[in-house]
């Protein structure tokens, strides 16, 4: 993907819509239902960061991209992924933070357009399984503060006495793979550009599989991460929460009003940290972002992976 002589691409992305106007606060992850999900468009500007890198940091902004190579190029093998990947990623995070303790605890593998599911899935029903992992087409943040905590509590029991302690964090590493990501690139929202009384708090609520179709059961968390055909669960990589509270927000009134921005033509030799949540004040604690289509696209479906990762800053004391 080019960007304009402006630096800029126009592009429409899909904000919350209003339950009073058709939205839902639910968001029901990992089914064909998903995709039909009501939102209210608007057209933004979304900046392009090439030349300017370095201005951007985690803890102000929310994101960061940063030069980082790695060892593994197809991640076709889970084994590889979750030793060798989530190795490289724990040590990329301390890097850049300053962080004395990183666990990665889950990942999403995307080879998917989002228009090739959606068609893959029209004829299917809400409930049904979805093919496989696409680009999410609407903004969001992954977890709040309290779905970010539970979430951490649940994947790394052994550090949940941590949470009360010291600084925390919630951050993922997004890389494209096999080549360039020059369509469906993923924006990201300046953090001081949405406010406090923009943000609407969703509920994820994660899949159990039944049968051939997906049901969901509050009473159950979905503790595997294999299918009953024995192949790997394209949506559930290791113990999964069966909801979990998320973010969303409000649509801007003009184009320029939040500060949207993305990294054109992202290589496979680069990655993007983003602040899920952070439990430090005074800096950037959460992300919102999304995928988008932008007249400029060209070629193959866009490869890329996002691993999660707990964060941890023991020499920080939790600040009350």
């Amino acid at each position: 993907m080019a960007a304009t002589p402006s630096g800029f691409v126009t592009a429409t992305l899909n904000y919350f819509l209003e339950p009073e106007h058709g939205g839902d606060k639910l968001y029901r992850a990992g089914t064909a239902g998903e995709k039909r999900r009501k939102y209210k468009e608007a057209q933004v500007h979304i900046n392009d960061v090439r030349r300017q890198e370095d201005n951007f940091i985690l803890d102000k902004h929310g994101f960061q991209l940063v030069k980082s190579d790695t060892a593994e190029k197809t991640f076709d093998d889970e084994q590889r992924i979750q030793t060798l990947y989530y190795d490289e990623c724990a040590e990329l995070i301390k890097k850049v933070t300053g962080a004395s303790l990183v666990k990665p605890f889950g990942h999403v593998v995307r080879r998917l357009s989002w228009k090739a599911a959606y068609d893959a899935e029209k004829d299917l029903p809400d409930d049904a399984r979805s093919v496989g992992p696409s680009n999410a087409r609407f903004v969001h943040c992954d977890q709040s503060y309290n779905g970010s905590r539970e979430r951490i509590k649940q994947v790394f029991p052994e550090g949940s006495e941590k949470l009360d302690r010291c600084r925390w964090a919630y951050i993922n590493v997004w890389r494209p793979f096999d080549y360039p990501a020059t369509r469906d690139a993923l924006c990201f929202a300046d953090y001081a550009s949405i406010g406090e009384d923009e943000i609407r708090p969703i509920t994820i609520q994660f899949p159990k599989r039944r049968d051939s179709v997906l049901v969901s059961d509050e009473n159950c968390n979905n503790p595997g991460a294999m299918l009953e055909n024995g192949e790997r669960d394209p949506y559930i990589h290791g113990p999964e929460m069966v909801t979990s509270e998320a973010l969303q927000c409000a649509a801007p009134g003009t184009p320029n009003q939040h500060k949207w921005y993305y990294a054109s033509e992202m290589k496979p030799d680069e990655a993007l940290l983003l602040k899920i949540c952070d439990s430090k004040k005074g800096v950037a604690n959460r992300l919102f972002h999304s995928s988008f289509e932008a007249e400029s696209d060209y070629g193959p479906d866009r490869h890329s992976l996002e691993v999660r990762c707990a964060v941890f800053f023991e020499d920080q004391p939790l600040e009350e």
